[in-house]
């Protein structure tokens, strides 16, 4: 995720395939952020005429850990965090 690393973040990935985690970056004080990355999607709900994101929903094990979901916007090059980075 350039977008971290471009912020000063020390980015690395898991090895195992079904990790509940995709991402792990650091900050230079030691602290842990941890991603599970997925693809921006959105929909028109019924009655409303702009799409909305598709909100996925954590494991309990996510939870757990603190685990933030990255919705990565490939088409116009943004990243939104939930819960936010300043959180």
């Amino acid at each position: 995720m350039q977008f971290l690393v471009e912020k000063g973040f020390h980015v690395f990935t898991p090895v195992s395939p079904h990790s509940p985690v995709d991402v792990v970056a650091l900050d230079d004080n030691g602290n842990a952020f941890l991603f599970d990355a997925k693809k921006e999607a959105k929909r028109v709900n019924p009655g409303r005429k702009t799409p909305d994101r598709i909100h996925r929903l954590r494991s309990q094990l996510q939870k757990d850990m603190n685990v933030r979901t990255a919705y990565v916007d490939q088409e116009v090059g943004k990243i939104h965090f939930v819960p936010s980075l300043e959180d």
